[in-house]
């Protein structure tokens, strides 16, 4: 088990004017079919949440994709500050931004010798044109300015104030005798170190993510009690988590050889064809530990010399046995993978013929977490069973985010 506890100048007139969104869009989405392979992270290190201190270095953070439109396209971005349930908050920008509110993204380049044609944009946070000054929820906001500026593009960051705060986390032993062996359950408890808190149940709160997912995240949470400097969050069966199973994996690194769980490879006109072998359900299997990146992914390759730029894409097919189709239900491919959404894309269909749900998404060259997510057709909710089942034995990273809003402030510092 792994545990991550995360605590708590003059501005620009802007030289774009970008519209205002019709309606808010908070949530981390691709609104662009032709953009694929987006992460967010700390530079230098891919699997990392995007979270980065108030007083960070240029370049902490850094965003990259891949749009497979190969004319080279004027993308303007911006960021936006949000409170803790990731509505925006009532800064303005220049209150949170000190530089320019929009600027372009100057820095792409094209694939080298790729079946797939693309463009590979990036750009990293703080620069030398726009930093953030206030702690909080961000999100990062990529427009399109050849199309009349269409939002393509959005992602969430967090940032965090220096760490006068701590927080101390444990698992305990679920008070639901039914979630004993499936489920992980936490309590916390946050020292605020000298910080006078008027009203914790009213100015503090906090949220807990399980492997970096919003998804699924719980909160807001109000502390239980406040004893001395210490704000308790102990509560019985509120903050459980089903504890999952170990990711399943395919290593698509390389097209010159089957990597570990393909089945085949084969060379189309302008992509690589990737069949994974079929899956079984572990619903009601053992616990069986495998080392996993918590439904990640990585883009890479192993070739020699070759670099990013060089990493093609593959059209992988998923599959999964299941002797009938099940009758109420919808069967996806979930994970990093997918933006962490049920995406049309991952929606897979029933074969008579190879008696199993499959489906088709083109991925870029690396290596992937992925799980089968079952999805009542008529209620969308989640069979926390599935094709996967749950066991207490697997190992998740968890983070607790604090969130304080003290009387006469105008947003949440985290």
């Amino acid at each position: 088990m792994c545990f991550r506890h995360l605590l708590l100048s003059f501005s620009l007139l802007p030289f774009f004017v970008i519209a205002q969104d019709a309606k808010p869009v908070t949530e981390a989405v691709i609104l662009d079919e032709n953009i694929t392979a987006v992460q967010l992270y700390i530079v230098g290190a891919p699997m990392t949440l995007p979270l980065a201190e108030l007083r960070a270095p240029n370049n902490t953070l850094l965003l990259q994709f891949d749009c497979l439109v190969t004319d080279i396209k004027d993308y303007i971005y911006t960021i936006q500050h949000c409170n803790a349930d990731w509505k925006p908050s009532e800064l303005s920008e220049n209150e949170y931004i000190d530089g320019f509110t929009e600027d372009r993204i100057t820095n792409f380049e094209t694939s080298v010798n790729t079946l797939t044609q693309y463009v590979h944009y990036m750009v990293s946070l703080p620069n030398q044109n726009m930093r953030w000054t206030k702690s909080g929820n961000y999100l990062l906001k990529v427009y399109d300015n050849d199309a009349d500026r269409t939002l393509v593009l959005v992602r969430r960051f967090m940032v965090v104030e220096p760490p006068k705060w701590s927080a101390k986390a444990e698992f305990v032993k679920s008070v639901s005798v039914q979630k004993l062996d499936t489920h992980h359950e936490l309590d916390f408890v946050v020292r605020h170190n000298g910080v006078r808190i008027s009203n914790p149940q009213q100015d503090v709160r906090a949220f807990v993510l399980q492997n970096g997912r919003w998804d699924n995240a719980i909160g807001p949470i109000k502390p239980y009690i406040e004893r001395g400097e210490e704000l308790v969050f102990d509560y019985q069966d509120k903050i459980v988590f089903p504890a999952g199973k170990e990711w399943r994996y395919f290593d698509m690194r390389t097209f010159n050889y089957r990597g570990e769980w393909v089945k085949t490879i084969s060379e189309q006109d302008n992509f690589y064809e990737v069949t994974l072998r079929t899956d079984e359900s572990r619903a009601s299997s053992s616990y069986i530990y495998h080392g996993d990146i918590n439904g990640r992914f990585s883009i890479e390759n192993i070739n020699n010399n070759e670099t990013t730029l060089q990493c093609d894409y593959g059209h992988v097919l998923f599959s999964i046995a299941r002797a009938a189709p099940l009758d109420n239900d919808d069967v996806y491919v979930f994970g990093e993978l997918s933006d962490w959404q049920l995406k049309p894309e991952f929606k897979m269909a029933y074969s008579d013929v190879a008696r199993a749900y499959v489906c088709e998404a083109p991925l870029k060259q690396g290596y992937y977490n992925y799980e089968y997510i079952v999805v009542n057709h008529t209620s969308n909710a989640v069979e926390e069973d599935g094709f996967e089942g749950n066991w207490y034995e697997t190992g998740n990273i968890y983070t607790v985010l604090v969130y304080y809003r003290p009387f006469g402030e105008r947003y949440e510092r985290l």
